[in-house]
């Protein structure tokens, strides 16, 4: 049986289970990160759960909600990139779970998957997105052969500097160089509620020891920084910063090279370890991740739009006086 359940509703212990077992996990799925993401005002998740006689979870599908115009729409949230129907049986048809989610809910502004839908709805709109991911079971000298020309001469640059990096449980340097070097420049802003989420989800992974917060210092200031977050095969480059001084003596690119010197080599369960650059679709970091030899990595963005007329009326209407003001 399929059954939609309210947060409330879901057994966590089996969640984190199935989510943990399931062919392709991802921390993204887990109930304690979809908490987290979801922690600020007018967000909040739910699941759908495949259920057998025992009312054990054989599936679950998170679905991120989003209040808006006055509706709860489904909406991937920040640091989350894409999520997906999460079990261990290789057959299970993942449809009914997105027929259903989009059955309950009439529009989803996005909602971002793992693996590819097989048959999509007709009045969805599909188009593919993708991450960058390295494979890091390989000698480190293997994988410094794959960065382009630019990276490694930008790396001999940098080792040059006179960086010094430092390991911190501290993420307010990291939010106060991304709000005074890159905020301005994201469209619409960045709300308080942004930063009050990533505060919430770094306690999170570091309460799991999960997450590592580097710096790159220059005479005597934070220049850049990073978070790397490391859960089963998999290193996240979740989130980064630098001011103007960091970006021109190439610290990121430092930052980046130590995490792939001190993992290189490394499998685990058997599987090889990956370092996810959880690239954006701007060209220019795009580009940047690939230097390093990085490959892409291919998931799938789904907007659907089933709202009344009178809703779909009222929201144009409030995006044109946005666009005005």
């Amino acid at each position: 049986m399929l059954r939609l359940l309210a947060r409330s509703e879901v057994d966590t212990v089996a969640w984190d289970a199935c989510v943990a077992s399931s062919r392709q996990p991802i921390i993204y799925g887990y109930s304690w990160y979809l908490d987290a993401v979801t922690s600020g005002p007018a967000w909040r998740w739910v699941g759908l759960a495949l259920t057998d006689e025992t009312g054990s979870y054989r599936a679950v599908m998170p679905i991120p909600l989003r209040r808006k115009w006055g509706v709860w729409v489904v909406h991937q949230p920040l640091f989350c990139p894409f999520l997906d129907v999460f079990s261990s049986d290789e057959t299970l048809d993942p449809a009914p779970f997105h027929e259903a989610a989009q059955q309950h809910y009439g529009y989803g502004s996005v909602l971002c998957l793992q693996s590819p839908l097989r048959s999509p709805p007709a009045f969805a709109t599909i188009r593919p997105r993708t991450t960058h991911l390295l494979d890091l079971s390989m000698g480190y000298e293997t994988l410094a052969r794959r960065y382009n020309r630019d990276r490694r001469l930008n790396l001999r640059r940098a080792e040059g500097y006179g960086w010094s990096v430092t390991d911190s449980t501290d993420p307010e340097p990291l939010l106060a160089l991304f709000r005074a070097n890159h905020a301005s420049r994201i469209e619409g802003g960045v709300g308080a509620w942004a930063y009050a989420i990533l505060r919430q989800l770094i306690l999170a992974l570091q309460e799991r020891g999960l997450a590592s917060i580097q710096y790159a210092w220059f005479e005597d200031r934070v220049e850049a920084g990073a978070l790397f977050v490391t859960e089963g095969n998999r290193i996240i480059y979740l989130f980064n910063a630098a001011t103007e001084t960091g970006r021109k003596g190439n610290a990121r690119t430092l930052l980046i090279d130590r995490q792939l010197r001190a993992n290189a080599g490394c499998r685990v369960a058997n599987r090889p370890l990956l370092f996810d650059f959880e690239s954006p679709q701007k060209k220019s970091i795009v580009n940047f991740y690939a230097s390093f030899g990085a490959t892409e990595s291919e998931f799938t963005e789904v907007r659907w739009n089933r709202l009344p007329v009178g809703v779909k009326i009222g929201r144009r209407l409030l995006n044109l006086i946005r666009r005005a003001i």
